[in-house]
């Protein structure tokens, strides 16, 4: 059963988390400049307006600060105030903005970015380090997208949504160092285009597929094992919460789509939530030390 969680309808619903310190909900706005919350139990919801793009948010040692790839760099962000401090601008010479991202079960922030326009391969994989520091771990993509971690963390996942291409790397938890890019899944066959994923505890890891209205479920050998359909045209991306975990949430967008398209998908821009018997894992946080900068 599918049913809407939030139906704040985002222009470029993405990057959802959930927070089981406070049982919240966070999924941001790339398009409208903002940051949602949604607390089930309360059946509240909050939209914290940011003024710039933001690409992705981690949840850091204090339940009111996250840690945002904002178009202007990294950030510390308060959910209550919207003030925000900034840890490190994008760097220099780059016409691209952030858009999806992680953090490792070690605690750091891994973001990709991407050009407007998604026509030049000039798109970098940052990790940005509990120190602050923060470094190119590979590049030449034409739109960075969603990443996760094998249960066993030897494994790092990587989307580049333009190319149909779930990618994965050798990963070294201890030193956050990550192994040469190989193509995991070609999605060229799916409909749609390969956009936010996620693992969950049996090892399946679900993308959402944009302009496919579905998400799909792979298994450790890339093989497609389940999928489930959605009202929206444009889900983006996929994560689990509630207080077992076993509800899957997954944001969707409605940038882009016609009157046409609207009055087939009206639900586009909304966040749904699919109750599951597999749970999935907790978000990691964050290492660094909040309102620190470099």
């Amino acid at each position: 059963m599918i049913g809407i969680a939030a139906d704040e309808r985002s222009a470029l619903g993405e990057g959802p988390l959930w927070d089981p310190r406070v049982g919240r909900l966070l999924w941001v706005d790339i398009e409208g400049g903002a940051i949602n919350t949604l607390t089930p139990s309360a059946g509240s919801t909050r939209r914290i307006e940011v003024g710039e793009r933001v690409g992705c948010v981690g949840l850091t040692r204090r339940i009111d600060t996250v840690v945002a790839a904002l178009r202007s760099g990294w950030h510390w962000l308060d959910l209550e105030t919207g003030e925000r401090l900034r840890i490190a601008p994008l760097p220099a010479g780059r016409s691209c903005r952030f858009n999806d991202g992680a953090v490792d079960a070690a605690g750091r922030f891994w973001t990709g970015t991407l050009q407007d326009g998604e026509r030049n391969p000039v798109g970098e994989l940052f990790q940005l380090d509990r120190d602050l520091s923060h470094r190119v771990m590979d590049r030449g993509f034409l739109c960075s997208n969603g990443i996760a971690w094998s249960l066993a963390e030897r494994w790092m996942f990587f989307v580049d949504s333009r190319r149909d291409a779930v990618y994965r790397y050798r990963f070294d938890l201890g030193t956050g160092a990550i192994g040469t890019r190989e193509l995991f899944i070609d999605t060229g066959p799916f409909p749609g285009i390969p956009d936010g994923i996620e693992i969950d505890l049996d090892g399946l890891l679900w993308c959402a597929f944009w302009d496919g209205a579905r998400v799909v479920a792979f298994d450790d050998r890339g093989f497609p094992r389940q999928t489930i359909d959605l009202p929206a045209l444009q889900p983006t991306s996929v994560t689990f919460g509630g207080p077992d975990f076993r509800t899957m949430y997954v944001t969707s967008a409605r940038a882009g789509l016609t009157a046409r398209d609207l009055a087939t998908w009206p639900a586009s821009g909304a966040v749904f939530e699919v109750e599951r018997q597999s749970p999935g894992r907790s978000a990691n946080i964050f290492g660094g030390a909040p309102w620190a900068s470099q």
